[in-house]
């Protein structure tokens, strides 16, 4: 399917109905899109020029783990891990799924997530996830696959903050096995009191207890901690400082906003809605690059940075790049951009590479030409 007709047709379509709903429902066909060689085979047909690209270029090598391009799926997009295969056959390098609880949790009271704009979302779900158990079952399957998966540690909301560091931990255990890396999601806006353990001391206890989980297990696999784009660089800084002191690989930034003027700009009547607001708005994409650049600014460039927010092009995609993150993610402009989105990037960065004379990913990440 062409991004034309998909944006002419398919996606006026969507905005048109409710968000959580029909993402579910895309969701499942992916899932079921795995069942046999046969039908994986045709969901290949709807990857960009039918086929899934990669190219040499592209590799790159985060915290030990390869991928054969920089272009990942956010966590919030597979929270059960059940498209894992799909997903990458359309031209995502790694999937990062969740964020897992314990527990089973509903989430927030529907409906919980609304298009505000043309690839511009809120979301209200509130960390639902069927729990640890269900997704250990669902990414079983992917074992020998080699796809890197990432695991988004969160917990659940009546879990009280004394707590929060085991509650991270039991999870990173459960799922030490199936987990390429962990990130510790302390940045959901939509889980009361959550944002307050991107603060010192909680956020030590968080690390420290995930870090003692894996090597309970055997040994330390690459972890990240997502933060708000909201945060201060005070707030930024306390955060390297406890990766550092901690033995972490790096930073996620961002997680969405919860800045009430940038949801004021879709009506007046958003701006005190709870929830946080992701995708194609330009002061939302700055917030999570200037982050970005602030990171790579403070570690000299020697901290792993992943970049998220707003990425919809090869264009948005090189600002992050360009800004120090090694690694991009994309949720909200899969749903608006449709399946043809990781190909058709991949492609435009290696014409771009190629283009200007660039060899591989690492000569553009923090200082690249532009």
């Amino acid at each position: 399917m062409s991004k034309e007709i998909y944006k002419d047709i398919i996606t006026p379509f969507l905005d048109r109905r409710d968000s959580e709903t029909w993402h579910d429902r895309a969701r499942n066909a992916l899932h079921l899109a795995e069942a046999t060689p046969f039908t994986l085979k045709l969901l290949e047909q709807f990857a960009y020029q039918r086929e899934r690209f990669t190219h040499e270029r592209l590799r790159v090598v985060l915290g030990g783990v390869e991928f054969d391009n920089p272009l990942v799926v956010g966590a919030g997009w597979d929270k059960a891990g059940k498209a894992v295969r799909s997903l990458y056959t359309l031209g995502f390098s790694g999937i990062e799924v969740g964020s897992v609880l314990a527990y089973p949790q509903e989430g927030n009271p529907k409906p919980r997530q609304f298009v505000l704009a043309p690839g511009v979302v809120l979301n209200r779900l509130g960390f639902n996830s069927p729990g640890m158990e269900t997704v250990a079952k669902n990414l079983e399957r992917y074992r020998e696959s080699g796809i890197p998966i990432g695991i988004s540690l969160g917990k659940n909301k009546d879990v009280e903050p004394k707590d929060a560091p085991q509650a991270y931990a039991v999870v990173a255990k459960r799922l030490y096995y199936d987990a390429a890396y962990f990130v510790i999601d302390v940045s959901s806006p939509n889980t009361p009191g959550l944002r307050e353990l991107q603060d010192k001391a909680p956020l030590t206890d968080i690390v420290q207890a995930v870090n003692g989980a894996m090597d309970e297990m055997g040994g330390r696999k690459p972890t990240f901690v997502k933060i708000a784009p909201d945060l201060t660089n005070e707030a930024v800084n306390d955060v390297i400082e406890v990766i550092a002191d901690n033995g972490l690989t790096g930073i996620i930034a961002t997680n969405t906003t919860i800045r009430a003027d940038l949801k004021a700009q879709y009506g007046e009547k958003w701006r005190d809605e709870p929830g946080g607001l992701s995708g194609d708005n330009p002061e939302f994409r700055r917030m999570a690059t200037e982050k970005i650049a602030h990171i790579y600014r403070e570690t000299g460039g020697q901290m792993e940075i992943v970049g998220v927010g707003g990425v919809k092009d090869v264009k948005t995609m090189l600002e992050k790049i360009r800004a120090g993150a090694k690694i991009v993610q994309i949720v909200t402009a899969i749903r608006e951009e449709g399946t043809t989105l990781p190909g058709r990037i991949n492609r435009d960065l290696v014409d771009w590479m190629e283009k200007e004379g660039v060899e591989n990913m690492s000569e553009i990440v923090g200082y690249g030409k532009s």
